[in-house]
């Protein structure tokens, strides 16, 4: 009981960032701040110059402060789309201390942004002084005080308690929010809410889907700040029985705006579900958005409860009330992520998980559902689960694989991990791109891919590749494939199904020229029955190599700590092994019958195995 009562009183000490924390999130800004920030100015004032000269010629327009764009000659405007339930739906519950878990995150000492659509009631009893106002809101919202608490009520009722029950929040209205942003991101914060959306029935059918400028402008904010994480609601326009969309595209191709993004997490609504069966057991909402985006992206990237959640009122400093909608399915992730980060930062002191690796361990961890296996544009990658993705961390470097890298120009980046017993396999490769090119033309279902760096992941054994998941545009109804590259997605997840044991190798290069020279990337891996990973000290021994290279008849093993090769095999760039050989003797095998070529050479050695890549003239 002691030690229980000590790290609990050690974790309220806690209680806020470090400047040096903040400090080492701000180091990998990729640009100058304040040219971002003039260029983010620079857009929304054109957005509000065009909507004061509207204005001016139609003085009568009804809600005029709530106008974001002029598009077509009509004004776009935002509209706003038990947390116990919500809760353990997602299993977070597990990581509470007293948790299934073990482990002790409450979101204390964090932050998360929420912009909605007005002020959230920041004197109510489940917020404890925590939330704090962010601009000049002045009226009442009942839907941003449900949603706030969603994330981070304190439980004084205790079936309203929100996901990270001890974090604080810091409360937006939603016009100028990409400018406000761009300042909460620049303070060293890692994620904000968006539980809102354009409204619907405005919008030409080519805007459904599009990559526009908002999308772009949220990439490139991400971009610029790689901690930083934008949680977006799917919207609620499928039930809609007057949209032209919906009756045309059967309710697929209803996303707009942020929620085309790259590099946010665009959130499904489903039912409660506390006693996951398998896919099936989980349900959609009727109102829900699906995908795809134009260029066939998996969006929504993932689902949460967001039906009948019961949580803070704006009513009184005691109320409550139930709301339904993709609003509800937001918070969820947004306090889920700030759990998440809570348990990362517990385990690396002073350090937190990129916002790729938050996306991918979402993504790869989430709980398969609808009718067909893999993603679709319903649920995305499934129904999230806080206690799968905090084991991933937890078994970070002992049973499961969780990096931050960085792919430069023409390089494939190689590791490997081995099984002892048939198990289900996941990797996941995930990365923040550079914004992409905006589509501003009115043409619908453009289906150009919006990447800008082309990264690959595959994963092989015995010669034998497997390929991530895709999604075809197309056919929205059709199952997921994996037969081949994803060229569009920024989240690319491989799944082997019963593998079988042995050695299994990850390969991660690029198509193209990388922006910059380089990418970042996060590498997530993980199996039913846990994994043996390579040894990092091999693996990373840079006194071990192959030379020279480029080859001609030999290769040779530099190998000054004597391993002893036990087997040798060398495989294609489709992985394809053609040569194989027991044993090596004078650190050295003939590689003359071998065409011109690229090749990844195997090396098992004393119960451990690693890889290196050669050239053959």
């Amino acid at each position: 009981m002691k030690s229980f009562l000590l790290i609990l009183l050690t974790s309220s000490l806690a209680v806020a960032q470090t400047t040096k924390e903040r400090q080492i999130i701000l180091q990998k800004s990729t640009r100058n701040t304040a040219e971002l920030t003039q260029k983010l100015a620079g857009f929304e004032a054109k957005n509000k110059q065009e909507v004061q000269a509207y204005l001016l010629q139609n003085p009568n327009t009804p809600n005029p402060d709530n106008i974001q764009f002029i598009l077509d000659g009509k004004p776009i405007y935002y509209g706003i789309d038990s947390n116990e339930a919500s809760v353990q739906t997602l299993r977070a519950q597990t990581m509470y201390p007293g948790g299934t878990l073990g482990i002790n995150a409450t979101g204390q000492g964090l932050t998360v942004g929420v912009w909605d659509g007005e002020k959230v009631r920041f004197t109510h009893q489940e917020f404890g002084g925590r939330v704090t106002s962010g601009d000049n809101a002045n009226v009442l919202s009942a839907h941003a005080t449900h949603v706030t608490g969603t994330i981070l009520a304190a439980g004084v009722s205790a079936s309203r308690k929100g996901f990270a029950y001890q974090a604080n929040a810091k409360s937006y209205e939603f016009n100028s929010d990409i400018s406000e942003m761009n300042a909460f991101a620049g303070d060293g914060n890692l994620v904000s809410n968006h539980s809102y959306g354009l409204i619907a029935g405005n919008l030409p059918t080519y805007f459904f889907g599009q990559y526009n400028s908002q999308a772009a402008n949220v990439d490139e904010l991400i971009y610029n700040y790689p901690y930083y994480i934008v949680v977006k609601s799917a919207g609620n326009d499928r039930s809609s029985t007057t949209l032209a969309q919906v009756q045309q595209k059967q309710g697929y191709d209803l996303l707009t705006g942020m929620s085309c993004s790259k590099n946010n997490l665009t959130v499904a609504a489903v039912k409660q579900q506390t006693s996951y069966s398998g896919p099936e057991s989980v349900e959609i909402t009727n109102f829900s958005n699906f995908g795809p985006p134009d260029d066939g992206r998996i969006k929504p990237d993932i689902a949460a409860m967001g039906f009948e959640v019961n949580s803070c009122n704006s009513g009184g400093d005691a109320s409550y009330t139930t709301m339904s909608g993709t609003s509800m399915s937001a918070p969820a992730i947004s306090g889920l992520i700030t759990l998440l980060q809570h348990h990362y930062t517990q385990l690396n002191p002073s350090t937190y998980m990129l916002a790729s690796t938050v996306r991918g361990l979402i993504c790869h961890s989430a709980r398969e559902a609808g009718l067909n296996t893999g993603p679709d544009y319903e649920f995305g990658w499934g129904l999230a689960d806080g206690f799968t993705a905090a084991q991933i961390i937890s078994n970070r470097n002992s049973s499961s694989i969780l990096d931050e890298r960085v792919l430069n120009n023409n390089q494939t980046y190689t590791t490997t991990f081995t099984i002892s017993q048939t198990q289900d396999l996941n990797v996941t490769l995930a990365w923040t791109d550079p914004a992409g090119l905006v589509n501003s033309g009115t043409t619908a279902d453009v289906r150009t891919p919006r990447l800008v760096n082309n990264l690959d992941i595959k994963v092989i054994k015995d010669g034998i590749i497997y390929y991530p998941w895709r999604l075809d545009p197309t056919d929205v109804f059709a199952p997921a494939s994996n037969n081949s590259d994803n060229n569009v997605d920024n989240i690319e997840r491989v799944e082997i199904f019963n593998a079988t044991p042995g050695v299994y190798t990850i390969q991660i290069n690029h198509k193209g020229t990388l922006t910059n020279g380089l990418q970042e990337y996060s590498l997530i891996a993980s199996g039913s029955q846990g994994l043996t990973l390579s040894n990092n000290s091999f693996d990373a021994d840079n006194t071990f190599f192959v030379y020279p290279n480029p080859a001609q008849n030999e290769i040779h093993f530099n190998n000054p700590k004597g391993f002893n090769l036990d087997e040798v095999s060398i495989f294609d760039i489709t992985g394809k092994m053609v040569l194989s050989a027991q044993g090596v003797s004078n650190n050295t095998l003939d590689v003359s019958r071998l065409q011109s070529g690229v090749y990844m050479v195997k090396i098992a050695s004393q119960g451990t195995t690693f890889v290196r890549k050669f050239t053959k003239n």
